[in-house]
């Protein structure tokens, strides 16, 4: 009986490392390949047609306003996004009282 109880406790300690590891290297692959620093870019630069545009308007004199030359950010929320959103943060809450817990056990573990 004990060896089914203790190979469960196996199990669950593989699935958990492993999914930390698919996560961990999930993210250092993005980091390593500037994903972030991509999205970011992005954002921040204007097409190469609203700096012409601008730049025609400058010389025409113009009155010139930044939010005609900037991409307009839409809003894509809807039931779906919004149900993913809380989710996200059921699986959050969840991954982070897993976490604690197991900080926790480690620590009486270590402690005895």
């Amino acid at each position: 009986m004990k060896d089914k109880k203790n190979g469960k406790g196996k199990n669950i300690v593989r699935i958990i490392i492993f999914t930390l590891l698919i996560l961990y290297s999930t993210l250092y692959v993005m980091q390593a390949l500037g994903y972030y620093e991509y999205s970011n870019n992005k954002t921040n630069t204007l097409t190469n047609e609203a700096i012409k545009k601008f730049e025609d308007d400058v010389k025409q004199g113009k009155n010139i306003k930044a939010s005609d030359y900037v991409k307009k950010n839409v809003n894509y929320n809807n039931k779906i996004s919004k149900s993913g959103l809380a989710l996200s943060n059921l699986v959050e809450t969840i991954f982070d009282n897993a976490m604690e817990f197991i900080f926790k056990e480690i620590s009486k573990a270590i402690d005895e």
